[in-house]
């Protein structure tokens, strides 16, 4: 709920929203060293924004009083949160579908185009595919936007049984 909150926050204040899903990124990629800081109460709230002023160099002035905002409400802990709401907020803004892609074996770069091809028609959205890879499906999951395409042999044959 916090997340979502401030997710909201930054869509309607960053003018540039691409770029601060960019800069979201970036800072999540050193999320685990800064909030050794950040959550620590032996430093005071000025040096923190010190921190992050310095840390996030070139980063766009919104976003770092974005993170500002965060740090003096005691939030940097939802930050992880946060990024996740924001992502899901820019996904839905700009017809993007995240779906994540269950198989046993890695998939090749065309078996991925196919699938990215499959469900962009389907779902008339852009796809972006995450890869999981589960060595106790014989086939292949799709879930997506909530809806679950399941072409695994355990599907097939529980299909097979419910239709007896």
């Amino acid at each position: 709920m916090i997340g979502l909150e401030y997710a909201k926050a930054l869509m309607e204040t960053h003018p540039d929203k691409n770029k601060a899903l960019d800069e979201f990124n970036v800072l999540i990629s050193f999320y685990d060293d800064l909030s050794l800081v950040m959550k620590s109460p032996g430093i005071s709230y000025n040096e923190k924004h010190e921190i992050i002023k310095k840390s996030l160099k070139g980063f766009s002035d919104e976003f770092i009083y974005f993170i500002y905002v965060i740090i003096d409400n005691n939030r940097f802990s939802n930050l992880l949160e946060i990024h996740k709401e924001f992502k899901k907020l820019y996904d839905e803004s700009n017809n993007v579908a995240t779906c994540d892609v269950y198989t046993s074996n890695k998939l090749k770069e065309s078996e991925k185009k196919e699938i990215i091809k499959h469900l962009e028609k389907t779902l008339n959205k852009t796809i972006e595919i995450n890869e999981i890879i589960d060595n106790e499906i014989d086939g292949i999951k799709l879930v997506c936007d909530g809806k679950t395409l399941d072409y695994s042999l355990t599907s097939r044959i529980n299909n097979m049984r419910y239709g007896l």
